[in-house]
């Protein structure tokens, strides 16, 4: 591969994927910095590993799978004991009610309390991804990805129950 083809392969991936991959440090990190911190680590990782992309998967997959190791790593980079920032509520527009807003608040914190393995998997299902291409991501099978699915629901549920019990 050329510089000048690979050059011309990453800002085709990157114009398509950049903004899922924002949403996936989105899904790991809060603070704007950080997240660009991050995404700047995710494509630094891209552009390095394109030349071993041998197209056994769909290229969308591969990027993923890079964003996924990216911020596995980064978290790792953090202090023992030092808090990760919280998630940030990115989906309020102009037009949602208020009680939508809550909901999508309280949504978010309760993602932002499961562990890694089923916050990636919840990420990558609100991203529109298909169980086999969250299969190929997260390295799970497919039918287990079906039931990680049915058991993060039933968590996000109970957690956003008790959270909206909890306001009076």
């Amino acid at each position: 591969m050329t510089h000048a083809e690979r050059e011309r392969q990453f800002l085709d991936l990157f114009e398509k994927n950049k903004a899922s991959i924002r949403r996936v440090c989105f899904g790991y990190l809060n603070s704007p910095t950080d997240v660009d911190d991050l995404f700047q680590e995710v494509m630094t990782n891209v552009w390095h590993s394109l030349p071993s992309f041998r197209g056994e998967a769909k290229i969308s997959t591969w990027v993923y799978r890079i964003a996924v190791n990216t911020a596995l790593v980064y978290r790792k980079k953090w202090k023992q004991g030092e808090e990760l920032p919280e998630l940030a509520d990115t989906s309020r527009g102009a037009h949602q009610t208020l009680e939508d807003q809550e909901r999508l608040s309280m949504l978010h914190a309760a993602i932002a309390t499961l562990p890694d393995q089923d916050r990636l998997v919840v990420t990558l299902l609100l991203e529109g991804l298909s169980y086999k291409e969250i299969a190929d991501v997260t390295g799970i099978t497919v039918n287990y990805v079906g039931v990680k699915i049915s058991r993060i629901k039933e968590v996000l549920e109970q957690l956003i129950g008790e959270a909206s019990n909890g306001r009076v």
